[in-house]
C-alpha cells in the first residue's frame, strides 16, 4: 500500500491510495504478534486490532456463545461475563435458546475498553463447553 503524503479535502487531511491486493482481506487477513486479527482503516490505511478498530467504547457488546446444553452452562457463561466485565450477574442481560444437544446463550456484556473484550474471549475460550463463540 502506498500513503500519499500530499493533503487531500477539507482540513488537509493526507489520503490513503491503495494498490495491490485489497484492505481487510476476509480470505487472508492479518495478524499481530499477539495473534490477534488485524484490521486496516480504509481512509487512513491505520492498522488496529479489530476490536480496537471497530467497537466504539464503553458499550453493551452483544456476544453469542454457543455450547453443551447442561442446566449450568447459561448461568456460567453470564458469570464469566460479569467477572470479565466487572460487573455483578444481575447486571448482564442474556437469552438463552436449547437446540437438542447445544445450548446457544445471547450476552450483553458492559465492555469499557478493547482489552477487557479480549479479556472475555479468553476467559470464555477456557471453558472446555464452548463450541462457537461469535
Amino acid at each position: 500500500m502506498i500513503n500519499t503524503n500530499a493533503p487531500s479535502g477539507a482540513g488537509g487531511k493526507k489520503s490513503f491510495v491503495g494498490i495491490g491486493k485489497p484492505l481487510n482481506d476476509i480470505n487472508k487477513p492479518e495478524f499481530d504478534e499477539q495473534g490477534y486479527t488485524l484490521y486496516a482503516d480504509e481512509e487512513t490505511g491505520e492498522k488496529k486490532r479489530v476490536f480496537e478498530a471497530l467497537v466504539e467504547y464503553p458499550s453493551l457488546f452483544n456476544l453469542k456463545i454457543i455450547g453443551v446444553n447442561e442446566s449450568s452452562f447459561a448461568a456460567e457463561m453470564v458469570q464469566i461475563v460479569a467477572e470479565s466485565c466487572s460487573v455483578s450477574a444481575s447486571e448482564v442481560e442474556y437469552s438463552a435458546r436449547e437446540k437438542g444437544k447445544w445450548l446457544s446463550v445471547t450476552v450483553h456484556a458492559p465492555v469499557q475498553n478493547a482489552e477487557m473484550l479480549y479479556s472475555l474471549y479468553e476467559n470464555i475460550d477456557k471453558d472446555p463447553r464452548v463450541k462457537f463463540k461469535f
